[in-house]
């Protein structure tokens, strides 16, 4: 189930592995389409969510209050997928 828009889910995976490359690799998606959604998300925002460093990405303070919704957001949907799942077995 994938309720939630591809720029969080992108997001979410280049703040676990600390960088776009990484992040595409998990994703099975090039790293220009990574980029690319974050940079989107950021313009939406309207401020940048990761410092650029040579060794990689890291959370702004933005960031940081953006992953903690995030985080939550991306729980809540695999609760609700087990609870849906939980639901069709029981109506069998």
């Amino acid at each position: 189930m994938h309720l939630h828009a591809r720029s969080i889910r992108y997001f979410d995976m280049i703040r676990r592995c600390g960088s776009i490359r990484d992040a595409a690799r998990q994703l099975h998606v090039a790293s220009s389409a990574v980029n690319r959604q974050l940079l989107q998300l950021e313009e939406e925002i309207g401020t940048p969510l990761f410092e650029r460093l040579s060794s990689g990405l890291r959370l702004t303070a933005a960031g940081q209050v953006f992953s903690r919704d995030v985080i939550t957001v991306l729980q809540g949907e695999q609760r609700l997928a087990t609870d849906l799942q939980r639901l069709a077995t029981v109506a069998r």
